[in-house]
């Protein structure tokens, strides 16, 4: 910190590559969502993306550019056969009061539903049983997959 410095990095991860992506990623959301309207390009359509361009989209005109055959990245949702399953993410759980909203949203427009799925967890002792940190948390799965 140098000295008369109001500034202090945040604490070091993992790796100082990390931390600084993410610290650019932040300074790059907020001179872009501050600017006056601007062409954006978003490459890829996983939450990341969607979210970004969720936020960008009230000021700005946002194009949206997947290479894979459909949207979701890691939310992804296969099909073959008549049968589909999540080889993603199977649910997600918001943790923020503004994901919360959103989520509630998203419920209202049928994209998702909670999902009442049992969690379990296994012990060498007694087998499989219902774990009891799961049942607190409310899970929610797109509709009719997550992608």
């Amino acid at each position: 910190r140098a000295r008369g410095s109001s500034f202090s990095p945040p604490s070091p991860c993992r790796t100082s590559r990390c931390c600084s992506l993410r610290l650019r990623l932040r300074a790059t959301m907020v001179v872009v969502a501050e600017a006056r309207s601007m062409r954006v390009a978003i490459q890829g359509s996983g939450v990341a993306a969607a979210a970004c361009a969720r936020r960008l989209r009230a000021t700005h005109d946002v194009t949206v550019f997947e290479s894979g055959r459909g949207p979701g990245g890691r939310m992804s949702t296969r099909r073959s056969d008549g049968y589909q399953w999540d080889h993603g993410a199977q649910y997600f759980s918001p943790k923020t009061d503004a994901f919360s909203v959103a989520v509630s949203e998203w419920v209202e427009q049928g994209w998702c539903d909670a999902w009442a799925g049992e969690h379990c967890v296994w012990s060498s002792e007694g087998g499989v049983s219902p774990d009891p940190k799961a049942a607190a948390a409310v899970r929610y799965v797109g509709t009719p997959g997550m992608n």
